[in-house]
């Protein structure tokens, strides 16, 4: 007996290869939290164009040192933490979203 395969919506395969990239995550872990085989998601991001990683600057930066930071560097990891946590915001969104969609296919 042979499998069928899953179908999913443009929306979301655009979403989860913007996700994959912006996160900087490999593809596996993302593709374990989406729900959906890496082979899937690689074929997505390699069909966008996205399979390079992108490396963020501030993560590419040394780890921070005991020593006191000055007013500027405070400001410049606060304002890092922000873009952060605002990425984080909006994965966690979608993943929601995600798990709404996967739950409603399986009824």
């Amino acid at each position: 007996m042979q499998k069928k395969a899953k179908q999913y919506s443009k929306e979301f395969v655009t979403r989860s290869v913007e996700m994959t990239f912006e996160s900087g995550r490999p593809i596996a872990a993302v593709a374990r939290d989406l729900d959906v085989e890496y082979a899937t998601l690689y074929g997505w991001m390699k069909k966008a164009g996205k399979t390079k990683v992108r490396i963020d600057a501030a993560a590419a930066a040394a780890p921070p040192t005991l020593a006191p930071k000055s007013e500027a560097a405070m400001q410049a990891e606060v304002e890092r933490l922000k873009r952060e946590l605002e990425e984080v915001k909006k994965e966690r969104d979608f993943l929601k979203k995600a798990a709404a969609f996967f739950a409603q296919q399986s009824k």
